[in-house]
């Protein structure tokens, strides 16, 4: 069983920080457990679109 906890924005509360990585390390034992942290829109200068385009396909 795979856990992935995706958090926006980074935190700079160093408590929450700590009790993260330690809940981390506990379910490390059982599962596998993956924290990733993706950034907060109003936050980010540059922003990226993924330049893939979508095609639209007729449904008859």
């Amino acid at each position: 069983m795979n856990i992935k906890l995706i958090a926006i924005g980074k935190t700079d509360n160093k408590n929450l920080i700590a009790l993260i990585a330690d809940y981390s390390k506990r379910l490390g034992f059982y599962i596998k457990f993956e924290f990733e942290v993706i950034p907060d829109l109003k936050k980010v200068k540059t922003y990226r679109k993924p330049n893939k385009k979508i095609r639209k396909e007729s449904l008859f």
